[in-house]
């Protein structure tokens, strides 16, 4: 099922078919290198891909599969999370891309496309980003993106600053 049409990708639910192209972000140790549960195994994937669509029923929103609308090449994954961090509950946005997909517009793309979803789908009124102070990339596009810093804090052991925008 599509989530969210933007103009150069298609962001919609992940199935069992996306395990190959799930790989190419999860399996990766450059892409996955800031993230808080690390690469992931085939059986990880398998689980990750089931985690995914119990999300879907519980919150109805989780990780999602972002595809290039024209090729349809896969772009890598995108989508919201909800976490406890310190005492505060938040729903915050990943976005994780192909290596050869990066630096192109599509973290900030798909940023915006997930945004308009939790708006005017969800209702939210605000979203955030965790995102560890090293990770530069990221920081750039959530700042692209229209977020703004928080605080920082501490979220599964690693130190993390907070940005977040008002839908």
């Amino acid at each position: 099922m599509t989530i969210v049409e933007t103009e150069r990708l298609c962001i919609r639910q992940i199935t069992n078919e996306d395990a190959k192209d799930l790989s190419k972000v999860l399996a990766d140790p450059e892409v996955m290198r800031y993230s808080t549960v690390g690469v992931h195994t085939k059986e990880q994937i398998c689980d990750y891909i089931a985690n995914c669509k119990n999300q879907y029923k519980l919150n109805g929103y989780g990780h999602w599969a972002i595809y290039n609308s024209v090729t349809n090449e896969f772009v890598g994954v995108c989508g919201l999370n909800k976490h406890k961090v310190g005492t505060d509950d938040v729903i915050h946005i990943n976005c994780r891309l192909v290596i050869d997909q990066q630096g192109k517009g599509y973290a900030v793309e798909s940023t915006h496309g997930v945004l308009d979803f939790a708006k005017k789908s969800l209702k939210l009124k605000a979203v955030h980003a965790l995102i560890e102070p090293a990770n530069i990339t990221s920081v750039k596009a959530v700042n692209r993106a229209g977020f703004q810093f928080i605080k920082s804090s501490v979220f599964r052991g690693f130190e993390i600053d907070i940005y977040q925008v008002a839908l």
